[in-house]
């Protein structure tokens, strides 16, 4: 086994005691040092020695961990200087700097972290070179007066940019889809073509939920498909909108109509039996699908998604219903009231049981469930979080408890000590309980000496990593003896 993969995974684990520190730094390459530097907290003294290898990548770190302090940033080096935009403690003058270097290359790596700092945006927003300024245009916070400067700006990418934000004015969207905006637009070096570059602008502003609507019908008359695919997404159409995109025969713009929430439940039904079912996944995809499609479906023998659907009353209706294919509709529901949850753990029918089973639950209900069921809903709790411990342990060393449980009990960091050492029975378990911090220090010594180099390095990983095996994979790795 390569020592490196010891010592990256030493270094990435924050269980990593500081005085280890300077040991993986005299014997670690620039991968190991990289790894220390954005995951641990290093003394001044280790951040110097970091700092002395002058490999770009750590240095890069310490900056943006903010281990090297602002001031010993080597002037001059304006990618270096990127990795410092998000400090609190930046030059004043730094992002002017950035947005104003000769490079293009280095002001359109500050663009790409315009997307979530406004500042930045507002850095960006009057660059020469248009396809920066449209970066700006992505700010995902777009304040209004900038989305206004931005729009001012004739370049065709940059209109195309405005007209995709969610934060840009309505009466602007409006405005860029009718016409194209305000002075005309005119084409750039990144949309060259003038009638290609209005319709992608348009495309733009069509699928934009921003975009009034009385502003976008026009273009839903008669939709290219490019249009239409656009519009499909929206969830503000009338209803005749989402049958006229149906029936253009484009089976994107199918699809993406029939897994929208906003489409008719009248057409969703038609969808799910048109051209021999060709649809009835996506609509069964739709998180509003009508309840009685999702019987329908569970009583052929299909698996319901009914995880988030908004009709609680119907679904709460279904759960008392004789019909377990019925009942099963309700189950997958997870936003059902405790009452219905803990009379659904214990259903007659297991694969009620067990399609409860899968949401939130406490270990009183899991518990309830295991004394109906037994050892067929084992599967089901192994890995849940609240099943209690001594459910965990019982797992482990049951005779009918399916493998894969048993695998998931070594994993689950609520397993208690014994319970992990009876899933190691199982070879295959090892790389698993290598990684649970729940998973007994003398156990962990032992894995850390596994023929399995997968099992050592999840050892190496591991949040509980104790010190004394810590050490000894430490040793190990920088003696050679791996």
């Amino acid at each position: 086994m390569a020592a490196q993969q010891i010592l990256l995974a030493l270094a990435g684990n924050p269980a990593l005691p500081p005085e280890h520190v300077d040991q993986i730094i005299a014997d670690g390459d620039a991968a190991v040092l990289t790894a220390l530097a954005e995951e641990q907290q290093l003394t001044p003294r280790q951040v110097d020695a970091l700092a002395a290898t002058g490999h770009r990548d750590v240095l890069e770190r310490l900056i943006i961990s903010e281990q090297l302090a602002i001031g010993r940033i080597p002037p001059g080096d304006p990618w270096l200087a990127l990795a410092a935009v998000k400090r609190a403690d930046r030059p004043d003058d730094l992002l002017r700097s950035l947005a104003s270097s000769p490079d293009a290359a280095v002001r359109d790596a500050l663009g790409r972290s315009a997307y979530d700092r406004t500042d930045i945006a507002e850095a960006l927003a009057d660059d020469a070179d248009c396809s920066l300024a449209a970066h700006a245009a992505g700010n995902w916070d777009l304040p209004e007066h900038l989305a206004l400067r931005l729009a001012a700006r004739t370049e065709a990418c940059v209109r195309v940019a405005v007209a995709a934000s969610r934060h840009a004015p309505a009466p602007l969207l409006a405005e860029l889809i009718g016409h194209g905006g305000a002075p005309a637009m005119r084409p750039c070096p990144h949309r060259p073509d003038a009638p290609a570059a209005l319709h992608e602008l348009r495309v733009s502003a069509a699928g934009n939920p921003a975009t009034p609507l009385d502003a976008v019908e026009p273009f839903t008359t008669h939709p290219d498909p490019r249009t239409a695919l656009a519009l499909a997404a929206r969830t503000d159409l009338p209803a005749a909108t989402y049958d006229r995109l149906t029936t253009l025969g484009d089976s994107q713009v199918t699809v993406r109509v029939a897994i929208n929430w906003a489409a008719p439940p009248d057409l969703l039904r038609l969808l799910f039996d048109a051209d021999a079912g060709q649809w009835r996944g996506a609509v069964l995809a739709n998180p509003r699908t009508p309840l009685d499609l999702l019987v329908r479906h569970s009583r052929e023998g299909g698996s319901p998604n009914t995880a988030f659907h908004p009709d609680t009353d119907e679904v709460r209706a279904l759960a008392a219903h004789a019909d377990p294919r019925v009942r099963l509709v309700a189950a997958a529901s997870h936003r059902l009231s405790d009452d219905i949850r803990t009379a659904l753990v214990v259903d007659p029918d297991l694969d009620v049981a067990r399609q409860a089973l899968r949401a939130a639950l406490s270990g009183t209900q899991i518990r309830a469930s295991v004394a109906r069921h037994g050892p067929a809903v084992f599967s089901e709790i192994a890995g849940h979080p609240s099943c209690p411990p001594d459910l965990l342990l019982v797992i482990a060393t049951h005779p009918q408890a399916p493998a894969a449980a048993v695998t998931d009990v070594a994993w689950n960091e609520a397993s208690p000590p014994a319970a992990v050492a009876a899933c190691l029975r199982d070879p295959a378990n090892a790389v698993y309980a290598a990684g649970n911090p729940a998973t007994p220090p003398d156990i962990l010594l032992d894995l850390a000496g596994h023929s399995d180099p997968a099992v050592v390095v999840e050892v190496a990983r591991n949040r509980g990593l104790p010190p004394q095996v810590c050490r000894l994979l430490l040793d190990a790795a920088t003696g050679g003896a791996l």
